[in-house]
């Protein structure tokens, strides 16, 4: 005796690539700090060594903030 599970799977997104360019650029700033206006994003990656990157999120755990916000508002600092 056999006890099979049937199970449905739907249908897989066509567009699903459009639909995470579509999230990336129509996105704005974390909500959990305010910003003057909406402009849009743009993402920045870079390598950092790992000790660097603790020693950053400790300060930002200690702040209470995202790292994210926490290095947008050093680069606003020096570039704004």
């Amino acid at each position: 005796m056999s006890n099979r599970k049937k199970v449905n799977i739907s249908q897989k997104p066509d567009n699903k690539v459009s639909n995470i360019d579509q999230w990336v650029t129509e996105r704005t700033t974390d909500s959990t700090q305010p910003e003057q206006t909406t402009e849009k994003m743009k993402r920045l990656t870079l390598d950092i060594p790992e000790s660097l990157h603790q020693a950053i999120k400790l300060k930002a755990v200690e702040q209470g903030v995202t790292m994210a916000n926490m290095l947008r508002a050093l680069l606003e600092e020096h570039y704004g």
